[in-house]
């Protein structure tokens, strides 16, 4: 407060900083709640898988001892089912699962077992993920990549143009209804 042998300019010092903590008072909560670059850089992610036709799945993951996976699943023509099988990265699964590529084993093979070149364009998809990619799981009705997504969008873009072809090529290759 302005006392007797304070100067003029510190009364005024004072009122300017007390209106600016009053006005970061103010302000900090929205600030706070602004999207951090982790969060922006995840969105524009997500985004793109969107485009592409990716549901993004974020309920439980094939992998219980590792939290914060996520799941893009692209999903297969009804009247055309794929596969069934799931991929696991090497680091993540046991050493008696049957080798698929370089870094990958499988822990369901496929169910009916693919033709070569689905095969060979399955694993040339594998070794195009990042390496947070952790499984890679097909069913009749579409395929999922569990990962946790630390790349940008433009990084992850060819990976995701495989995963859509990849998905293009194995519609059918399931067991078909009667």
């Amino acid at each position: 407060m302005l006392q007797i042998n304070q100067r003029p300019w510190e009364a005024g010092l004072e009122i300017f900083l007390f209106l600016g903590l009053a006005v970061f008072l103010v302000l900090s909560p929205a600030l706070w709640l602004r999207p951090g670059l982790h969060e922006k850089r995840r969105d524009a992610l997500r985004m793109a898988a969107r485009e592409s036709g990716a549901a993004i799945r974020v309920d439980k993951p094939p992998l219980q001892a590792v939290e914060g996976l996520v799941g893009y699943r692209w999903r297969y023509p009804q009247a055309a089912p794929g596969s069934d099988f799931t991929l696991v990265r090497d680091g993540h699964a046991s050493d008696r699962l049957q080798e698929a590529v370089a870094g990958w084993r499988w822990r369901q093979a496929p169910l009916p077992p693919l033709s070569a070149d689905n095969d060979r364009r399955l694993k040339e998809v594998l070794l195009t993920l990042p390496e947070d990619a952790l499984v890679v799981a097909s069913g009749p009705q579409g395929l999922t990549l569990w990962w946790e997504e630390s790349p940008e969008a433009a990084a992850f873009e060819p990976s995701q143009r495989a995963l859509v072809a990849l998905v293009d090529q194995l519609g059918g290759s399931g067991r078909h209804r009667k």
